[in-house]
């Protein structure tokens, strides 16, 4: 591929690619040319993103990612923990446990519960129900499509056997987060990536934009060429 070509291919892809593992094992996989750039390409170190204080389940958490540039096609991309959702100010584990409760709640015809998670001052609170029921609406809004692009993953990922149709939840959001468990189980056979979270699979397969305005594509990042990036080493 030209670099032109490259960097046009680039330009029609969210310019965030999901990390996973500490950062000496980030800047380890820099530094050995494992991470890629959709294009392909190898990532190179380019400095940092903005600081930023996420709220985690046990508390705030400060985050700078790291930033790299292709050494093909020149663009740059921030380097996301995939812990995180692209423009959430809280961490992809509490809304992830958000939208899980959300759907159980939904199957069983009662009220959905709220996590904890870190709050002002230092302490902890629950989630605000305003917020909450954001996150539950946006993904409730695109749960079909995202249930039905994740079952093409499926045999990529698990083989044949697993991608046999999976029982009716009871909800759209509950059938999409049962798809999404089956393709974190396959993955989870790829060396380094035993302890992979559904909420890191989303953020790595949807580019971290799982409750971005747009319906993500699940396109690059359901290639298994970026598996270096979510398989920790």
């Amino acid at each position: 591929m030209t670099p032109g070509k490259a960097a046009r291919r680039c330009r029609r892809w969210h310019l965030v690619v999901t990390v996973r593992g500490s950062e000496s094992s980030v800047e380890s996989r820099l530094s050995r040319g494992v991470l890629r750039c959709p294009c392909g390409g190898v990532l190179a170190r380019w400095g940092f993103a903005r600081f930023r204080l996420i709220a985690m389940p046990d508390g705030w958490v400060p985050f700078r990612p790291r930033r790299g540039r292709c050494r093909s096609c020149g663009r740059t991309h921030v380097l996301l923990p995939a812990v995180l959702w692209s423009r959430r100010r809280y961490g992809a584990l509490v809304i992830m446990t958000v939208l899980v409760l959300g759907a159980e709640a939904a199957a069983a015809g009662r009220a959905a519960a709220r996590p904890w998670a870190a709050g002002p001052g230092g302490g902890r609170r629950m989630v605000p129900a305003s917020t909450a029921r954001s996150w539950r609406s946006r993904f409730a809004s695109r749960a079909g499509v995202l249930r039905d692009r994740l079952a093409g993953l499926l045999p990529q990922v698990s083989g044949e056997e697993a991608a046999r149709p999976a029982a009716p939840s009871g909800s759209p959001s509950g059938d999409c987060l049962a798809v999404l468990d089956a393709v974190t189980r396959g993955l989870r056979r790829f060396p380094g990536m035993a302890g992979l979270a559904a909420c890191e699979a989303a953020a790595h397969l949807s580019a971290a934009l799982w409750l971005a305005p747009a319906v993500p594509s699940l396109r690059f990042n359901t290639s298994l060429l970026p598996v270096a990036a979510i398989a920790v080493s």
